[in-house]
């Protein structure tokens, strides 16, 4: 009896040639698969991108937002719950309008430097002994029918009915932040991407509102 050791088979050339064809194909559709994502954020970067043009360009068209002057109210709506008027008047508390726009790569940035400003002074705004401050976080450009997306946990985040009606479409930029008094005078604004500086002049003037 031999000891040669047996040989396996080799699969035969059509099968073979199915296989490679089987594996082209996976990496095919996987390839398709990315550049189709990419393709769809990149169109999403450009509609926001022409939405924000046209923004700007009504906004350029009105007078920007200025220190000192009075808005009216707005009505917003939060994800899930009724609509409210964000009223002024004796008694409220003064409010923290922050303002961004979806696929804003700006906002992006800033917001870690917002929600380290709301952190730091979280405690001594809960001991102040008026009214406190609002933090209203409103999205520029929601998508229709979409869950709302909070900007942050620590801000909550709104539905503008007829935004483009109100005196935020004179806030000529997002990502853009609007201290308002107990009466809806404008106190302080951070228009644009947030320094480090910045941040530090925010969270005086949330300190100073407060103990108003």
């Amino acid at each position: 009896m031999s000891d040669k050791p047996r040989q396996t088979p080799s699969p035969p050339p059509d099968e073979l040639a199915s296989k490679a064809f089987h594996l082209f194909l996976m990496v095919a559709v996987g390839a398709l698969t990315v550049l189709v994502a990419l393709l769809l954020r990149q169109n999403n970067q450009l509609k926001a991108q022409l939405e924000m043009k046209k923004r700007v360009e009504a906004a350029t068209a009105a007078p920007g937002l200025a220190i000192g002057e009075f808005v009216e109210a707005l009505e917003i709506t939060p994800q899930g719950g009724a609509g409210e008027r964000l009223a002024f008047g004796p008694g409220r508390p003064a409010i923290l309008v922050l303002f961004v726009a979806r696929e804003c790569g700006y906002c992006e940035k800033t917001i870690p430097l917002w929600t380290s400003v709301l952190r730091d002074t979280r405690d001594s705004l809960a001991r102040a002994k008026g009214p406190g401050i609002r933090i209203v976080g409103i999205i520029a450009d929601p998508e229709e029918g979409q869950d709302l997306k909070p900007i942050a946990p620590e801000v909550p985040t709104y539905r503008v009915t007829d935004g483009a009606k109100t005196w935020l479409r004179r806030v000529n930029a997002t990502p853009s932040a609007v201290l308002l008094s107990p009466e809806g005078r404008v106190e302080d604004l951070w228009i644009g991407e947030m320094s480090g500086k910045q941040a530090d002049e925010m969270r005086s003037a949330l300190l100073a509102a407060a103990a108003r």
